[in-house]
Parts: structure tokens; sequence; C-alpha cells
């Protein structure tokens, strides 16, 4: 009986540090997103998100629902006009081909959980797949 218990208390300890250690690593992904977002993103997207009004979109509407294709856009760039929400929007967006695929999850991450309100991280192996998949430059 003791045992069992004690088993049974040692599986629900792993349990809960497992959930923990889970949390940290998203919370570690949205930290380091933000200040990669900062850096490579907010110049054009702003600190909330916005956008810049009639050059650059907002972050929070329906374009980010293909994470694959923002995954592109990120390392790849966008060198073509996009309609968002009905507007049209013309500058190009850079690349960023020195971001490793580790960056690219955590900003993934970071914009996800701010303007999608997701509580997963978007993984290295997430990235790579999309990354494989991108139409040639």
């Amino acid at each position: 009986m003791k045992l069992s218990l004690l088993l049974a208390s040692f599986l629900v300890v792993l349990i809960l540090a497992c959930q923990g250690g889970s949390a940290i690593k998203h919370e570690q992904y949205v930290a380091e997103g933000f200040t990669l977002f900062q850096t490579h993103c907010a110049n054009c997207h702003q600190r909330d998100g916005k956008g810049l009004e009639n050059l650059y979109p907002a972050l929070a509407t329906n374009y980010l629902k293909d994470k694959n294709q923002v995954i592109c856009w990120i390392k790849n760039g966008v060198h073509q006009p996009m309609t968002v929400n009905g507007k049209s929007y013309n500058r190009a967006m850079p690349a960023n081909p020195d971001l490793k695929e580790l960056e690219i999850a955590e900003i993934m991450t970071y914009v996800y959980a701010t303007w999608g309100k997701e509580t997963e991280i978007t993984t290295v192996e997430t990235v790579q797949a999309a990354l494989e998949k991108c139409p040639p430059k």
C-alpha cells in the first residue's frame, strides 16, 4: 500500500514538473521572441503590433492564420503587394536570412502568444518543416 502511494505521489510530482517545464519553456520563447521582435520587426509592425497605417499591416489580423507562410515571410521577406482585411499594402518586407530556426520559432511564439492568443510554442521542427516548403526566392 505504501509503495503504491509513494509511486502515485512520484508520478504526480513528475507530471507537475513536466507541465512546469513546458510553461517555463513557453515563457522563455516569449521573452526571447519579444527581444527579437523589437530588433527585427517592430520598426515596421510597431511595438504594439498595429503596423504603420498605410505602409505595413497590423499583426492582429487574419493573415497570421497560415503559420507556414508567416515563417517563410520572416526568413525570406515579402516582395509582392498583399491585401490584409481588405486593405492593400505595397511595401516590401525585408528578408531575415541570418535568423536561426530557433530565433524564428521564438518570434513566432511571441507573435502568436501576443496577437493570436496561443499558449503553445512554435517548435524549431515546425519552423524547419515550413522552411523546407517555402516557395523558391
